[in-house]
């Protein structure tokens, strides 16, 4: 499930660049673990996730998709949420969107 998550994020970033020059389109994927818990940050540089969108985007039948059914997110968040960990998703310093999640690591 956690792959189908991060599968859903990079596929969302991929299609956020699609109108964007070729040479501009930048997807990243960073890993850590501290205090207990293991953290993934994906990282595009599409347009970018607008300041009042960043906790609707979650909510389900919400897209900012002309074609999106708007609940990919919605079951990205309980998955992270059911495995004990957080999802959320951030404005990119200057354009893109950045999504976060974490999930807790056995000791």
């Amino acid at each position: 499930l956690i792959e189908q998550v991060v599968l859903n994020i990079v596929h969302n970033a991929i299609e956020a660049m699609k109108d964007c020059p070729r040479e501009n389109r930048v997807l990243s994927i960073r890993t850590n673990v501290a205090g207990g818990f293991a953290r993934v940050v994906i990282e595009d540089r599409g347009p970018g996730i607008a300041e009042n969108q960043l906790d609707s985007i979650f909510e389900c039948f919400t897209s900012t998709k002309d074609d999106g059914l708007g609940i990919g997110l919605s079951i990205c968040r309980s998955i992270v949420e059911e495995h004990g960990g957080r999802l959320w998703a951030e404005t990119g310093t200057g354009r893109g969107g950045i999504f976060q999640f974490t999930l807790p690591v056995d000791s």
